[in-house]
């Protein structure tokens, strides 16, 4: 939890927040707990907790895992319980937050108005390089929204954004902190060991057929083939169902119809404003007959970016030239819209007055909206019933063969209901599967114990309807020695080694106690002996897990440890060394970074203990 608010206290703004919202509701794992239970989930800290929530949530924390590990991740592979704790992490972060910006009054008609502005602003609503009411609307609604419920809840979570940016943690170091840290991480030691090299060692092992076959019986459960599982399945596709979708006569023109009159007014229009805020003045007769000034400096020629920059009480845009962005009419007030009515490119408005400011508005982009022909269009309208129908129509199918299932019948009627005549069968092991149609759940699926042979089960993933049903089982047996003798001679020189090994550092670490004791070592190439001086915790000189232990005794002291790799090493720390002051200097500035990200991270767990020790998460149990 500690690191999901430390990603959402650095994390990227509110783009990050608008995709996440917008990100098709791909959650298969455990999307079907939720569903059953109306209306709420739940509260966290007086928040309540809705089904768009659990959405928004399990949005993020896809998001997250693709981040890191890329967009091919199915969170879905999660186990369930895990899924689940991640979205609750999220839901906490979430709700915590925004709790905390609802009470300081962050929530309000501007947090609405900015988020119309962020969701115009979107590449995800856009068609053509601008943005499309419908592709909004079309997209707000497959995510389970309505237009005004989504802007609401880009709202609130702009509002949770705005609370983070403000407990956002910023690290400071000085120069004394630094130093500190340099001069405990750029010491270096002097050090002589001794090295057994593991694998070395094992090239000389030798078995007697007389040991393996022991081995053999004594470690007999090293020995079992995995349990095989058969099983047939076919697969629908929304595009084999094309063919049984006609196309209405009428509906092309129609549709195009439709597309003019939504279309036919959506010029584009960039706006730049100057502004100035009445209570910024110690009278209303003040601040007008600045702005009229203002509006005068403007009909004389002068350049309105830099009036902008120079008298505008807009902080957010007056060093950008007053740029507002696209104009819409859901976001502006309905002043704006009547003040630049008529006005044509680089024209500037009459006064605009508000109930609490006072602007002037410019054009500054005008885009006419071209419309496409009916001929450029038609294919797109059909194209797009197409999709959308044969998707619907496999829908159709997948809801009836799930109904089937639940009557026991098999799997050859349900292929037969369908007219199917191409089906699969295939044998694998759980760690032989390598279909890649098939995501976690169809494995988990085949594979479980609770899945009975000859039993039916239908999946919907991607388009696609996957319908599979349990043959047969072959159970786990113990191969044959001859079979396995490769495998058991591996395993017995594995061991033989690491039994050697020990005793060796037990003798080796006996005669360093004597002074002519190490000569035996000579004997044997598996043993080598060396001095580094000067190495430093970042060194590649031996391994790092290795390193990190020499740097954890005093000078003088002698230690054994073993790399990841199996090698043994017997080490003699012989000194440690101080870097001088000139090379702190050399590198201060990297420590100043280095410690400014220590403080962020303390900052971050106070931030943290303070939001979730004191959260109060009150959430229905059969979803969490």
């Amino acid at each position: 939890m500690m690191e999901s608010l430390r990603n959402f206290l650095t994390g990227p703004r509110l783009f990050i927040v608008i995709a996440a919202c917008a990100l098709p509701f791909v959650f298969l794992g455990t999307s079907s707990l939720a569903n059953p239970i109306g209306g709420s989930l739940g509260s966290i800290n007086g928040e309540d907790v809705s089904q768009g929530d659990f959405q928004v949530a399990t949005n993020f924390a896809i998001q997250k895992y693709q981040n890191i590990y890329g967009d091919d991740f199915d969170f879905a592979s999660l186990d369930d319980e895990i899924q689940m704790e991640l979205i609750k992490q999220e839901l906490i972060i979430q709700k915590s937050l925004l709790a905390e910006a609802r009470s300081l009054g962050l929530i309000n008609n501007v947090t609405q108005r900015e988020a119309k502005k962020s969701i115009i602003s979107n590449p995800s609503f856009w068609i053509d390089g601008r943005f499309d009411e419908n592709t909004f609307e079309a997209q707000a609604n497959a995510n389970g929204f309505t237009k005004d419920e989504y802007i609401d809840q880009i709202s609130l979570l702009l509002a949770s954004d705005i609370y983070r940016t403000a407990i956002n943690p910023y690290g400071f170091s000085s120069d004394e902190e630094a130093s500190d840290l340099a001069l405990i991480l750029e010491q270096s030691v002097d050090i002589n060991f001794i090295k057994i090299d593991s694998s070395k060692l094992e090239q000389g092992i030798t078995n007697t057929n007389e040991e393996l076959i022991d081995y053999y019986s004594d470690n007999e459960i090293a020995f079992y083939s995995d349990e095989a599982r058969t099983f047939k399945y076919f697969v629908l596709k929304s595009g084999d169902y094309m063919e049984q979708v006609n196309i209405p006569d009428g509906y092309l023109e129609s549709t195009y119809e439709n597309y003019v009159l939504n279309n036919q007014n959506n010029n584009e229009i960039r706006l730049s404003h100057i502004m100035i805020e009445k209570s910024n003045h110690d009278s209303l007769e003040i601040a007008y007959n600045l702005i009229e000034d203002i509006k005068n400096q403007l009909i004389d020629g002068k350049d309105f970016s830099s009036l902008a920059s120079q008298y505008s009480d807009d902080v957010v845009n007056k060093d950008l030239g007053g740029d507002l962005e696209y104009f819409d009419s859901e976001i502006f007030p309905p002043e704006f819209s009547d003040a630049i009515d008529g006005l044509g490119l680089n024209e500037i408005s009459d006064i605009v007055e508000l109930n609490d400011t006072f602007h002037i508005l410019k054009i500054t982009e005008y885009n006419e909206y071209k419309l496409a022909t009916f001929e450029d269009m038609k294919d797109i309208f059909s194209k797009e019933l197409l999709e959308t129908e044969s998707l619907a129509l496999m829908k159709d199918d997948y809801e009836s063969i799930d109904s089937m299932t639940l009557t026991n019948i098999s799997f050859e009627e349900v292929a037969e209901s369908l007219a199917i005549d191409k089906i699969i069968t295939e044998s694998n092991t759980i760690n032989d599967f390598n279909n890649i149609q098939f995501n976690q759940n169809i494995k988990d699926y085949i594979f479980s114990q609770d899945t009975e042979i000859g039993s039916v089960a239908s999946f919907d993933i991607n388009e696609s309807v996957f319908v599979v049903s349990l043959l047969g089982i072959t159970p786990s047996t113990l191969k044959k020695f001859d079979d396995v003798k490769k495998e058991v001679a591996t395993l017995l020189s594995k061991s033989k080694t690491t039994s050697k090994k020990l005793l060796l550092v037990d003798e080796i670490i006996d005669a360093k106690q004597t002074d002519d004791g190490l000569s035996f070592i000579s004997a044997y190439d598996f043993i080598s002996t060396d001095t580094f001086i000067g190495v430093k915790r970042g060194s590649s000189l031996l391994p790092q897990e290795v390193i990190s232990e020499a740097f954890k005794v005093n000078p003088g002291i002698s230690l054994t440890t073993f790399a990841n790799n199996g090698d043994a090493y017997i080490i003699d720390v012989a000194s440690k060394n101080k870097p001088t002051n000139q090379e702190i200097n050399n590198i201060i500035e990297q420590y100043k970074k280095f410690s400014e990200d220590r403080y962020v991270n303390l900052l971050t767990e106070l931030i943290s203990n303070d939001i979730f020790n004191t959260s109060q998460v009150n959430l229905n149990n059969l979803v969490f």
